[in-house]
């Protein structure tokens, strides 16, 4: 799917190239125009389609041939899906004919018991900022619907891509908050459980099973919170090589620099939240 924003007039428009929505109400077509070859009609003419004043082009799990759309458009080489997963920064952070081509690890799934990460590649160019992803992190579609309400925020490539940069550090921190306070109950209930039984001994059988049945609960949150406190931390440090990269920069505006340096001490703040969050569960996983 190819999502492109065009900021006219102070009016951010946004414009769905290729895919299902290229249709406003879904329910309302009929079979045939949601066939497969009619959706591969639209991505095969969406090189042709595309706006080229678009400030902003997001793609969402694209084909091929919308991948292709996006290079003959804008005279771009796209990552492939396979290069956006190498883990040398080489591979990840590097420019190219004028852009720059950078792919961070993103959290996303962290409300539900499997968070996962998911590489995104950010393609700034002197006039668009083109993003590709397969997967879908909140803070792209939260940083979409403000920009159409504020289009200030979104007039060019760079504070574009500034704001989504903020959006998911931003995001990392409220995930951390919530772990943090969950491993705050946790502790809690360990501690309180271990001082009112130290002594007692087990009473029943039925008191056992219960106590089994805790224990596995406060090791499924342990576990959730550490596997959410790595991604984090892997996000953490993917988002930090970005910003360095950035910031060595010489064509970037005085504008985007301060907010780069701003990001930065973010950043750092976050990750030092994060580690103390590792140390704290490796703490409460020795302790049970």
């Amino acid at each position: 799917m190819i999502t492109a924003y065009v900021h006219q007039q102070d009016i951010l428009t946004k414009i769905v190239v290729s895919g299902l929505a290229t249709r406003p109400v879904v329910a309302d077509l009929t079979a045939a125009e949601i066939l497969p070859s009619r959706l591969q009609d639209a991505a095969d003419h969406a090189a042709e389609t595309m706006p080229r004043n678009a400030v902003w082009v997001d793609l969402l799990e694209p084909t091929p041939t919308e991948i292709q759309a996006i290079e003959t458009a804008f005279a771009v080489e796209v990552p492939t899906r396979e290069e956006m997963h190498e883990i040398e920064a080489s591979s990840r952070l590097y420019s190219e004919e004028g852009g720059l081509v950078m792919t961070v690890p993103v959290l996303h799934k962290a409300a539900t018991e499997h968070p996962e990460s998911g590489a995104v590649t950010f393609i700034l160019t002197p006039t668009v900022l083109i993003t590709m992803r397969f997967v879908d992190p909140l803070p792209f579609a939260v940083y979409a619907r403000r920009a159409l309400r504020h289009p200030n925020i979104a007039t060019g490539a760079q504070p574009i891509l500034l704001g989504l940069l903020e959006g998911i550090a931003d995001r990392l921190a409220d995930i951390l908050e919530l772990a943090a306070a969950d491993m705050e109950q946790v502790s809690r209930d360990i501690f309180s459980k271990q001082t009112n039984t130290t002594g007692l001994g087990s009473r029943s059988k039925g008191r056992n099973v219960q106590k089994s049945s805790s224990l596995q609960d406060v090791l499924r949150r342990i576990g959730r919170n550490g596997d959410l406190a790595t991604k984090a931390r892997d996000s953490l440090l993917g988002l930090s090589r970005v910003v360095l990269f950035l910031n060595a920069q010489n064509n970037l505006k005085k504008d985007a620099k301060t907010r780069i340096k701003t990001l930065s001490r973010d950043i750092a703040s976050i990750a030092d939240h994060a580690t103390f969050l590792a140390g704290k569960i490796n703490f409460l996983l020795d302790a049970t």
